[in-house]
């Protein structure tokens, strides 16, 4: 009986256990449910509402910012930048320099005689309306002696270049003070005429030359009773190395302008003086004359005996002349293709040089 009776404890303990552990079980699972369904508490209660959070901790000591080493990788550079500086500068200015400005430096020095003018830059030239850019290249010289000419590199779809340039021109100083420092942009235009946008003249008397002295200057437009332009000549280079040959096509000239004033016709031709190098002797040829014409046209080709082992020291000289009746002719302008030319010249010399085929180029003509 005492069995009996321990027997059915047992079972009943074990059945409450099983109770208690189902109820506790739909206990953990309702309030988890419940958990889930209930939006987030943004308020415990009302009266833990004037209780201010505490303020999050920084263990980290702090020091003055002027103390901190600069991380020179998170510096913006084009903040900085000298030339988008200018630029905030210059867009004031275009409606007073609608030609553009130039920046150039003059020093002299009188123990050598010699006149330094550094070309550093131009901004806000004018473009060409067909593209909106140009090729501008500067043009240096001394007025009123217009036979030393230099010229700047050609600098390709830009308005505003750098041209980072030094000129050095040989001059005694009793006669610097006589002369005018010209400089002219032109518009490099393979095919045409080189337009002129401006020209800036410093008269070397106005300033003190004793020590570097830097401008801005506006461009202003050239003035066509100076306009020393006598015109523009094009003639095709080919060299044929395995004949040892050098073919020049004379094609034609413009915009020829006779030395008196008011004559409006002439007759020109052209003469070639080849210089093959030092100790060679120099030849010459010429094209036919041209009678009463300001825009000849010859189509002539002229050959001429060249080894190759003069190729890299030749240099030409091309003359148009008026074929006068009575008395010497007249030079009407003159090119110079050579080593040490600039510009036009100079590339022509390099094409003539390297190229397999004749490259044709218009020049223009300087006295």
């Amino acid at each position: 009986m005492r069995f009996l009776f321990q027997e059915l404890y047992i079972s009943y303990i074990d059945i409450t256990q099983e109770t208690v552990s189902l109820e506790h079980k739909r206990h953990s699972t309702s309030l988890s449910i419940a958990m889930r369904s209930t939006p987030l508490i943004t308020s415990i209660s009302s009266g833990l509402e004037d209780i201010p959070s505490p303020l999050p901790t920084n263990n980290r000591h702090r020091r003055a910012s002027m103390q901190d080493a600069i991380d020179f990788r998170k510096i913006d550079s084009k903040l900085y930048d000298r030339r988008a500086l200018r630029r905030q500068r210059s867009v004031a200015s275009i409606e007073e320099d609608p030609l553009g400005s130039i920046h150039f430096s003059v020093d002299f020095n009188q123990e050598t005689s010699l006149l330094t003018v550094y070309i550093i830059e131009a901004e806000n030239l004018t473009a060409r309306e067909f593209s909106g850019t140009a090729d501008p290249y500067c043009k240096v010289r001394l007025l009123p002696d217009r036979r030393t000419q230099l010229q700047s590199k050609i600098h390709r779809k830009t308005t505003d270049p750098i041209f980072d340039e030094e000129f050095i021109f040989e001059i005694e100083p009793d006669i610097l003070r006589t002369m005018t420092l010209e400089l002219l942009i032109y518009d490099y235009d393979q095919f045409s005429r080189h337009e002129c946008i401006g020209q800036v003249k410093l008269t070397l008397d106005s300033i003190d030359i004793s020590t570097r002295q830097t401008y801005w200057k506006p461009l202003v437009k050239r003035d066509q009773k100076c306009n020393e332009d006598n015109g523009d000549i094009i003639f095709s280079l080919g060299y044929l190395s395995s004949a040892e040959r050098l073919t020049v096509v004379v094609m034609k000239a413009r915009n020829l302008r006779h030395i008196e004033e008011g004559k409006i016709t002439m007759d020109p031709y052209v003469k070639i003086l080849l210089n093959p190098g030092p100790g060679k002797k120099q030849k010459k040829k010429k094209t036919s004359t041209k009678h009463n014409v300001m825009n000849p046209v010859w189509n002539e080709a002229l050959t001429f005996s060249l080894p190759n082992e003069c190729l890299q020291n030749v240099s030409m000289e091309f003359l148009v002349c008026h074929d006068n009746k009575i008395g010497n002719d007249e030079i009407l302008g003159r090119s110079i293709i050579s080593r040490d030319s600039s510009g036009d010249e100079r590339i022509h010399w390099d094409e003539m040089v390297n190229c397999r085929s004749a490259v044709a180029r218009w020049h223009s003509l300087h006295l």
